[in-house]
């Protein structure tokens, strides 16, 4: 046990005396038991002479990795074990951490005298972002994480090409109304001004046209409509919310074609047919 403190003592005394010897070259920041953060500039000799006290990286664990790859995250560090662990730039190193896709915040200390440890925080898949063709993870925030081959059922669709930073406050006034918000599958961005929401499927459902301002009032006439008429069971193409006033809907062109032929059925004359004469 006297050995041990004995050389962790040691291992300090040499920090303390490192950060001493470079204090001209190195930049201080607020840092775990008052260690230089950056020990970047520190001359290549000292770097030395703390590896060989033991001060080089010989783990590195990480916090909170799901979506993050292994390959990703070293290229990022861009650090090899066995380096002086005082030569490892954390500031630079959280930087690049937090520039991989699915990072949203990192932390990293130096834990004397072998070891960094990381504690990621991943961004969380909030809504499918379709544009040009292709499909893009985004997260609350409206950032894009990364782009995927197919379309994810799981997650709403969203249209338009500031759909991302408006999506979030729209799904949250969707969200007042359970029932119908679940029936939700993409959401259009018209204009960058409001939304057209497609029920049940985005390629054949009903589509809803909400107002600009207060989505969450037209959601809620529409619920209410739904609880009291079953509004949505019938044939529409489209129900226009637009209008305080008044609501438009349009019946599916299948569904009127359908209602005229049996209007004019039902209204066409019976003919009898008897013999032949010449007129």
């Amino acid at each position: 046990m006297r050995r041990l403190m004995t050389r962790k003592a040691l291992i300090w005394t040499t920090v303390g005396l490192l950060a001493a010897g470079g204090a001209a070259a190195v930049k201080f920041a607020p840092a775990k038991v008052g260690l230089p953060e950056d020990f970047a500039n520190m001359d290549g000799t000292l770097l030395d002479i703390s590896a060989a006290l033991g001060m080089k990286l010989d783990a590195l664990t990480v916090e909170g990795r799901n979506m993050t790859t292994r390959e990703d995250l070293l290229a990022a560090l861009d650090v090899e074990r066995g380096a002086p662990i005082l030569s490892i730039n954390v500031a630079d190193a959280k930087t690049a951490v937090e520039a991989l896709p699915w990072v949203k915040t990192a932390k990293i200390e130096r834990r004397l005298p072998d070891a960094v440890h990381i504690l990621l925080e991943e961004r969380t898949p909030y809504a499918l972002w379709q544009r040009d063709g292709r499909y893009t993870l985004v997260d609350r925030d409206g950032k894009a994480i990364v782009d995927v081959p197919d379309a994810d059922q799981s997650l709403p669709l969203i249209v338009g090409p500031d759909a991302p930073q408006h999506a979030a406050a729209l799904f949250e006034a969707l969200g007042a109304e359970t029932a119908l918000a679940g029936r939700v599958r993409a959401a259009v961005r018209m204009g960058a001004r409001r939304w057209n929401i497609y029920l049940d499927s985005f390629e054949s459902g009903i589509a809803v046209r909400l107002p600009e301002g207060d989505v969450a009032a037209a959601w809620t006439r529409l619920a209410t409509l739904e609880r009291d008429h079953k509004i949505l069971e019938r044939d529409l193409d489209f129900i226009d919310m637009r209008l305080d006033d008044r609501l438009v809907v349009r019946i599916h062109k299948d569904a009127a074609a359908e209602a005229a032929t049996s209007a004019t059925k039902k209204k066409a004359p019976a003919i009898n047919a008897g013999p032949k004469q010449n007129i």
